[in-house]
Formats: structure tokens, C-alpha cells, sequence
């Protein structure tokens, strides 16, 4: 019995992946201005290329407008390309378009041709037919600056500045289960609400967070708070008062981060290290005030590999005294943690024409994570009550960060009554 509903099981998934064949990702790759794009989910339709609509809106800093159940339209820096499914003939503004392939709707998904839609906005696009690799090369400025540039001259202006305060609220929705069980009592939206300062030199950060369920379950209101120096960590959870800990990191290690931090060029190379791809988006007037756009995604590999080599160097100055082997245990889990992760992590920078500041972020991200227990509690081939073997945890997470109090004196918390942590 059990083999035949393997093969029954191996047979529908042969069905379902034959019939889906003509979308499928086709191993496709992308690279836009030299940077790898993760997960661009191309696929070759009648030797074109094509392109979620939405995928290509994020790598191109552009809008998209659906009108009705098959017209949309693309809008990037002044230009709108109208576009039709089922229709080879597109506009740009008042001038006609030849597409290769219609425009298809997979579901919600609307697909476009990428090498016609690319060439509309300014893109020259390229084909590597040994590496199955699509390249776009644009030179994309603002003002006579590219995103580079822009990022650079924004962090410098944010150094200069020394001190700026934040306020931010973020809606999330979860979804936890324990070996395949769902945690009843966990909570699955809340929302968060995030205020605090931040000093550049000398370094130092207060966050209070206000965690609160919507939909009451039992789980009350919890606010906690964190400040953080070059020496010393203070945490303050509700019913307690601050605890402190020294900071697990060497001296070195800080100085190289804050070297790195003080210096826009380099923290602009190490956000690229890490695997944050930007461009620009549309520019935005709010509240009266006009802002250029950064749009920024994230590589899940390059986040994977520069995590790790950071996590490295910052092992090498954690305590041996509790567990010689923690720092290496602790790169394994996270490592693992990592491994199995599933993240897509978009924000949306909002750079003040006039001050070049980064008045407002908005956040976009689905991340899934699965958490093995290294040491569950089993008694006679039986996992007991209470241990999991395995959490698995789903979380879709959206929100703004507005930035304000540029140059405000530095709010220090009363830590005076603060205890050592300790770990039985």
C-alpha cells in the first residue's frame, strides 16, 4: 500500500510539473547592471523572455496601474507604457510598440515580454545563451547622480547629523506550528510599534518596542527595551528591571563596524557585500515635501555568505568562559537557521531632495524560518510534552520607519539600578 501511494503521489507531481512546464522559472538567470537578481522568475515563451510584471517594476523603479481585468500600464521617471493582454501592440506615451509575444495572465500573475519592455525604459539587454543569463545595463541618475552616489552623499549628510531620533509601526501576521502542529496560543497579527535615537559618535542606541496582539487571545501588551553602547548591553522586558551584559564582541571588531559606518563609501560597498540590490523608484512629493525613491531587495545567497563571514568575525571575541565551543555551536545554528530560511525583504528609501536625509523607510517582507531543537527532550523512542523537535514559523511583515530630531541631544535611559545577567 505504501508504495503504491508513492507512485500515485510520483505520478501526479509528473502530471502537474508536465502542465506547467510552459511557466516554469526555466533556469533563466538575471543581472541587472552587473548585479545578480534573485528569483526573477523568467521563463522562455516562443524564444522570448518573459517577466512577472511586478518583478520587473521592482528592478526598474517603476509603478504599475492595472485598469481593469486586461489592461495595465508601467510608469517609470515620466514615461507610461500601456500594454494590453493578449495584445502584441503596446504604447509608449503616443508612440506604438511591436511586442514579440502578448502579454498572459498565469493566475494572479501578469507576465511581459522583458526584452521589449526593458528597451521601452532605456534598458539594453543582453542574452548569454551558454549561461542562460538576461542582462540589463542602464545608467539610471537623479540630478546627475547615481544610486550609488546618491547613497553615499545621503549617509554622509546622516553622519554629520550625529544624532536622529525614529518612530516606526509595523503590521505583522504569523503562522507557527510545532512538529507540524499549530501553536494555538501564539499570537498571528500583531502589531508593532518601534521609537528610539540613535549617535553615531560615540555609539550609542535606545529602541523601545511596543509589541501588542491584534485579535485578543490572552497575550497582553509587552513593551520592551534595549540600549546598546560600545561596551555594554542593557535589556528591559516587562515586570523587571534592566539587566546588563558586556557586549560579545572585541574592541577590534567595533572599530573595524564603526570604521566601516563612518566612511559612506565603504558602508555603501558593504551593504552591496551583503547583498542588498538597489535602483531608483519613481520620485514622490509627501506632505509637500519632494524625495528621490530607493528601492532596495535583497539577495538571499550574498545575505547567507557576508552574514556568515561578519558572524566570524564577530565569534572570534565572544567569551569562552561559559562553553569553549558556544561561538562555534552559535555560527552552526545560525548557519543552519539561514540554510533553510526563505526571505523576500523589499524597502523603499525616501532620500529629502533638500536635506538628503532618509526621512522615511517602508518595509516589505515574507520571510519563513524553520528552528530545530539540537537537544529535544526523548524518553524511551518518545518525544515529551513540551519539546519540540521542530518550529516552523511563517511571517509577513510590512510597515514604515519616519525619521525625525536630526542633531537632538542624546536621550540616555536611567540605567542606575541595571543587574548583571546571569546563566544558570
Amino acid at each position: 500500500m505504501k508504495r503504491k501511494h508513492i507512485f500515485t503521489l510520483a505520478l501526479v507531481i509528473l502530471m502537474v510539473s508536465a502542465s506547467l512546464s510552459a511557466f516554469a522559472a526555466d533556469n533563466v538567470q538575471l543581472q541587472v547592471n552587473g548585479d545578480m537578481v534573485p528569483a526573477p522568475g523568467l521563463y522562455i515563451e516562443n524564444d522570448s523572455c518573459m517577466i512577472p510584471v511586478d518583478n520587473f517594476a521592482r528592478l526598474a523603479g517603476a509603478d504599475v496601474r492595472v485598469s481593469n481585468a486586461s489592461d495595465f500600464a508601467i510608469t517609470e521617471n515620466g514615461e507610461t507604457l500601456s500594454l494590453s493582454i493578449g495584445e502584441k501592440e503596446a504604447s509608449l506615451g503616443d508612440k506604438l510598440i511591436s511586442l514579440p509575444v502578448e502579454p498572459l495572465k498565469v493566475g494572479n500573475t501578469i507576465f511581459v515580454p522583458l526584452r521589449a519592455v526593458g528597451s521601452a525604459f532605456g534598458f539594453e539587454v543582453g542574452w548569454d545563451g551558454g549561461q542562460r543569463l538576461v542582462t540589463l545595463t542602464r545608467n539610471e541618475t537623479r540630478d546627475g547622480m547615481s544610486v550609488s552616489d546618491l547613497l553615499v552623499k545621503s549617509t554622509a549628510a546622516s553622519l554629520e547629523c550625529n544624532t536622529y531620533s525614529m518612530e516606526g509601526l509595523f503590521n505583522i501576521d504569523m503562522d507557527i506550528t510545532a512538529d507540524g502542529k499549530a501553536v494555538d496560543e501564539a499570537p498571528k497579527n500583531i502589531t508593532s510599534k518601534l521609537s528610539g535615537q540613535i549617535q553615531n559618535d560615540p555609539f550609542q542606541v535606545y529602541l523601545s518596542q511596543t509589541i501588542t496582539p491584534v485579535v485578543e487571545n490572552n497575550i497582553p501588551e509587552m513593551v520592551v527595551e534595549t540600549y546598546l553602547d560600545q561596551e555594554k548591553m542593557y535589556i528591559k522586558i516587562p515586570g523587571q528591571s534592566w539587566i546588563v551584559q558586556d557586549v560579545p564582541f572585541t574592541p577590534e571588531f567595533w572599530k573595524q563596524q564603526q570604521d566601516i559606518q563612518s566612511d559612506p563609501l565603504k558602508a555603501v560597498a558593504q551593504m552591496k557585500e551583503m547583498g542588498i540590490l538597489l535602483n531608483y523608484g519613481n520620485d514622490v512629493t509627501v506632505n509637500g515635501t519632494d524625495y528621490y525613491v530607493l528601492n532596495a531587495t535583497l539577495d538571499m545567497d550574498k545575505f547567507r555568505q557576508g552574514y556568515q563571514n561578519l558572524f566570524q568575525q564577530a565569534a572570534q571575541g565572544m567569551p569562552q568562559d561559559l562553553a569553549p565551543d558556544a561561538p562555534a555551536d552559535m555560527q552552526k545554528q545560525m548557519q543552519e537557521l539561514f540554510e533553510n530560511a526563505v526571505m523576500e525583504y523589499n524597502y523603499s528609501v525616501l532620500i529629502n531632495k533638500e536635506t538628503l536625509i532618509s526621512d522615511i523607510i517602508s518595509f516589505d517582507a515574507r520571510i519563513e524560518m524553520t528552528m530545530k531543537n539540537p537537544e529535544p527532550v526523548v524518553e524511551g523512542g518518545e518525544q515529551q510534552d513540551g519539546e519540540p523537535q521542530e518550529v516552523h514559523m511563517k511571517m509577513k511583515l510590512n510597515g514604515d520607519i519616519t525619521i525625525s530630531g536630526l542633531g537632538d541631544p542624546f536621550n540616555t535611559p536611567d540605567l542606575s539600578g541595571a543587574k548583571e545577567m546571569t546563566i544558570q
